[in-house]
């Protein structure tokens, strides 16, 4: 199993992780037949109701956060035929190790609990979903909708708690109450003892060190977003609270390319390069999540 760390911009990453270890669960072999299924209806004619159908389901998939979707891909530890010795976690050089490792610490400390509570809440409303059957003639929406969200959540649930286990394998736990240099060492000691394997991936520096393209990342607060998309975000003067950009918005602006931001050709780049099936949608989906939150807390919360 190998995990990626992509930088989307220079304080926002993004993780992926290739996993081909077979599985012994049904469930996921069922799921992931049910996949390629569904992917067969990208191939329909465009004004076919399954294109159209496809489309639709897609942009509601693409709404889910990014990290969840990295969770889910993490096989769980009963579905695996036999114990990981190594986790290899390819990174650009400009990304430090145990900053790594203490953000997917923290990563995890917040998404298990969230996945865990979610999972039964999705539950809970099955039984109710299910009432719509009663009404002939019209799919059970909401029942598919809970029923997938129940699945996704309890993957994203067992994902988390696997990559943990795996990274627990690390004798000497980072002290909170220690320093922040005492606590860098201790991190960057973890890694040396652990099964996660952090590896300076070439492939990655062609591109985050401008060897064959110029790629100069940013942080955060300093984006210059498109003026189109802050002018979308400015009250109408029938309200005094900002606007909310239509998805459409949102997509058409944040698709453009924007300085010391991983762009689509960076992204297709690192596809070619690195030959991973999965990561362009995965990247681009983590890309507009990360732009479209760091818009929204700029631009709607500021009155």
């Amino acid at each position: 199993m190998r995990l990626y760390v992509i930088p989307i911009l220079k304080d926002r990453w993004a993780y992926y992780c290739h996993s081909t270890l077979p599985t012994t669960s049904r469930l996921t072999k069922i799921v992931d037949w049910s996949s390629q299924k569904w992917e067969n209806l990208d191939k329909a004619e465009p004004d076919s109701w399954k294109k159209k159908l496809y489309v639709k389901g897609t942009n509601v998939m693409n709404q889910l956060d990014y990290q969840e979707w990295f969770l889910k891909s993490i096989p769980a530890k009963e579905e695996l035929q036999q114990p990981l010795n190594e986790v290899l976690v390819h990174h650009p050089s400009l990304l430090d190790p145990s900053l790594i490792h203490q953000h997917l610490e923290a990563l995890l400390q917040y998404r298990i609990p969230y996945h865990r509570k979610y999972m039964w809440y999705s539950a809970y409303w099955v039984p109710i979903a299910c009432t719509f059957v009663l009404v002939p003639l019209i799919p059970n929406i909401p029942l598919a909708y809970n029923l997938f969200r129940l699945y996704s959540h309890y993957k994203a649930l067992k994902g988390a708690e696997h990559l943990q286990h795996l990274m627990s394998s690390t004798p000497t736990a980072v002290d909170s109450s220690s320093g922040e240099k005492e606590r860098e060492n201790e991190a960057k000691s973890s890694i040396h003892r652990s099964i996660f394997k952090y590896t300076q991936d070439m492939e990655l520096d062609t591109l985050f060190n401008g060897a064959r393209l110029s790629l100069k990342l940013n942080v955060a607060k300093n984006i210059a977003f498109p003026k189109e998309l802050e002018q979308a975000y400015q009250p109408s003067s029938e309200k005094k609270r900002n606007a909310v950009p239509s998805h459409q918005q949102l997509a058409s602006s944040l698709a453009q390319d924007i300085d010391g931001v991983l762009n689509q050709q960076h992204i297709k780049y690192l596809v070619d390069q690195l030959d991973v099936p999965g990561l362009e949608t995965e990247l681009s989906r983590a890309r507009f999540q990360i732009l479209k939150n760091i818009a929204t807390e700029r631009f709607a919360n500021n009155k």
